[in-house]
């Protein structure tokens, strides 16, 4: 690893921990960084989903949003706001003002997913019913979901609409379900810290295409 991203990669692992991390001061000519809320699903009392091979849904969400943040020194034009940096609950409204609070261009809670059937794998990403921005949300879900399913070469299951909190985002919002914890395959991806970093790399590549386009 180059001095200069060692460097880089320990002060945003310090932002972190106070709950934000910033990168760079802009885009060409001074432009601000785009404001981006990651959101680490569940947390503290609420595990989320509890999956084969001892699966933690929280954790498996935290370890990819700080991936995130970490990996965000590549992109100096993003700002990357985590609603949450450790093992506990931040409340859904509170999530949301958060990001209304750092004027946040886009809003994206990461998840896994778990069903009855034991088979059912693979990224789906999901837009709430109501969204108040639907044509920004739709534009960021398909990013999400074209770069996640490339990097994790995992089952494509399309964008969704859903009935989600996310409905009260004033920005575009996304919800991403990143694989099953109720499947082995999925689990097992999930789980490892190669692949998770895969896929935070994909959520930045996805903003960043996602921020450029508007």
């Amino acid at each position: 690893m180059e001095r200069p991203y060692r460097i880089a990669v320990v002060i945003s692992l310090i932002a972190t921990l106070f709950g934000s991390v910033v990168i760079g001061g802009g885009g060409a000519a001074g432009d601000p960084p785009v404001v981006v809320v990651i959101d680490a699903g569940h947390g503290g009392e609420d595990p989320g989903a509890l999956g084969v091979y001892s699966s933690v849904e929280k954790d498996i969400t935290l370890a990819v949003a700080r991936s995130v943040a970490l990996q965000a020194v590549r992109y100096p034009n993003l700002h990357i706001v985590l609603t949450r940096v450790d093992d506990h609950y931040v409340e859904l409204a509170d999530r949301i003002a958060r990001a209304r609070q750092v004027h946040a261009a886009a809003y994206i809670s990461i998840h896994a997913n778990s069903a009855p059937d034991p088979t059912a794998r693979g990224v789906e990403t999901l837009v709430a019913k109501g969204a108040r921005d639907a044509n920004g949300s739709e534009e960021l879900a398909r990013a999400l979901q074209t770069s996640v399913v490339r990097a994790t070469a995992s089952k494509d299951r399309g964008v969704k609409t859903a009935t989600l909190y996310t409905a009260r985002a004033t920005m575009p919002a996304a919800l991403l379900e990143m694989g099953f914890l109720s499947e082995k395959i999925d689990t097992r991806l999930l789980q490892d810290p190669a692949v998770q970093a895969r896929i935070a790399a994909a959520i930045l590549e996805a903003v960043n295409r996602f921020a450029a386009s508007q």
